[in-house]
């Protein structure tokens, strides 16, 4: 009897990449992609299930990451430098959930919005195995970036007013979007598939970035490059269309970072040219009234007050309570269906991470945000040093200048709370700390540096949790 050869078939372009863990990596993937439309799909199709959709990928993402490696036989947590502040960060939040002022369905959603995006710090640690596999990611974020911008350039096209008047429930959302010009004449502010014209603002700045130094860093093909390069027309014209002044900031400190860098005169000019070709667009679709917000910025009080006053509103609440007021009491990271059944809780209004932290937290929140802060950005630039000269170098530049970006970003905005840009902040240091590690256990680095030791919470000791594949 003849036997039949059993017929191998050929790992997919997915299968191939990701190994290991696959199911993690595509729950975490198409949690990206709702980050990237959640608001969307919450002002077309609005319901508590949409809310908390980005929730549920995060959650299925955990579950795929703990079922898909030993974490929890070994009670242990990888070892790296911002493992221990993490842990002791979501300590003091769980602390702060109950304040006696604040209803626990509110601090328990405030808790959720400060906590559960800095999770993605361990996925990138425990998942990417590769500079191949965080390429891949890097890639995501510029596509949908690409399209979102793409899709905010329509919008402005189309008119907002039109956009926004189709449903109810957008126009309660979005009837802020504007702002008024020194004229006097009211210009309304795209705001794409995001909650607000400045997150907005805030992620094509970024995967501007992102795509910039992909495109220079010389480990892609020409026609990589040149798609690349296409992208970051759209995104920039699009965050000019936003009004939006700190992506605008955001975006120029990251050229300073890329060119400071590089150091080569064809980088200044490519990426100048790019950008004030996007500018150009942007300017042109608003007839000049773009260059009259952003001209602004040139007044130093304008920059200062927008500065100082989150920072203002954090330090009179911590007058009042320096220990904090609880929890939730911003309203930020808290569905407006369940502020509506507390009318009677006091809220008090901050921007930015900082200012948030200072009135909910008080002093301890301002600290431990500073420490783990101070910490990434520090871990980040010793990881670009020693993948200097590597073929992950690109990538190690990339988040680099990203977290330096966002992490300046934090006095006036919420890149740590807001959806994606929380997520993929942690994601990705998480990930160059896990290159930096691998590179590290080949033997490919500074006396000075040392790997990373593994955090144990339980009573089992292990060895270096560092992984040479």
């Amino acid at each position: 009897m003849r036997l039949r050869r059993s017929r191998r078939t050929k790992p997919t372009w997915f299968g191939s990449l990701f190994p290991e863990n696959r199911l993690a990596h595509a729950t975490l993937m198409g949690t990206i992609t709702i980050g990237f439309f959640l608001a969307y799909i919450k002002d077309h199709y609005p319901s508590p299930l949409s809310y908390f959709l980005f929730d549920i990928g995060l959650a299925l993402t955990l579950f795929f990451w703990l079922t898909g490696t030993d974490r929890v036989r070994r009670l242990t947590l990888p070892g790296t430098p911002l493992t221990r502040p993490l842990m002791l960060f979501y300590a003091v939040c769980f602390v702060y959930m109950f304040f006696p002022q604040v209803p626990l369905l509110v601090s328990l959603s405030a808790f959720r919005g400060w906590c559960v995006s800095s999770l993605a710090f361990l996925f990138g640690y425990d998942l990417i195995k590769s500079s191949r596999q965080v390429r891949a990611y890097l890639w995501l974020v510029v596509g949908l970036a690409m399209i979102s911008g793409l899709y905010g350039v329509y919008q402005y096209a189309v008119g907002i007013e039109h956009i926004i008047g189709q449903s109810p429930v957008m126009a309660e959302r979005h009837r802020f979007a504007t702002y008024v010009t020194e004229e006097g004449e009211v210009e309304f502010r795209i705001f794409s598939t995001f909650v607000s014209a400045g997150a907005f603002g805030t992620m094509m700045a970024y995967a501007s970035f992102i795509a910039m130094t992909l495109a220079l860093g010389g480990r892609v093909r020409r026609r990589e490059q040149r798609l690349l390069m296409l992208a970051i027309v759209p995104m920039v014209t699009s965050l000019v269309l936003t009004g939006t002044r700190a992506a605008l900031i955001m975006m120029l400190i990251g050229v300073i970072i890329l060119c400071w860098y590089k150091r080569r005169f064809r980088n200044y000019m490519t990426v100048l040219t790019l950008i004030f070709l996007g500018i150009q667009l942007g300017i042109g679709l608003t007839q000049g009234r773009a260059a009259e917000r952003f001209a602004t910025l040139m007044h130093l009080n304008v920059i200062l007050g927008r500065l100082l006053n989150p920072l203002t509103t954090g330090w009179r609440a911590i007058m009042e309570a320096p220990l904090g007021h609880g929890l939730g009491v911003t309203g930020h990271g808290v569905p407006f269906f369940l502020l509506q059944r507390y009318p009677e809780l006091h809220l008090i209004f901050s921007d930015g991470d900082f200012g948030r932290a200072m009135v909910e937290m008080g002093i301890v929140g301002l600290l431990l945000l500073a420490f783990i802060l101070f910490t990434a950005v520090r871990g980040a630039h010793r990881a670009l040093r020693v993948l200097r000269a590597s073929s992950s170098e690109d990538i190690a530049l990339a988040v680099f200048g990203s977290a330096v970006m966002v992490g300046m970003t934090t006095l006036v905005g919420s890149p740590f709370l807001g959806i994606p840009h929380g997520l993929l902040w942690w994601f990705f240091l998480g990930a160059l700390f896990k290159l930096r590690a691998v590179r590290i256990a080949r033997g490919v680095h500074l006396l000075s540096h040392r790997p990373y030791r593994r955090v144990v919470v339980g009573p089992i000791h292990h060895p270096a949790d560092v992984s040479p594949t």
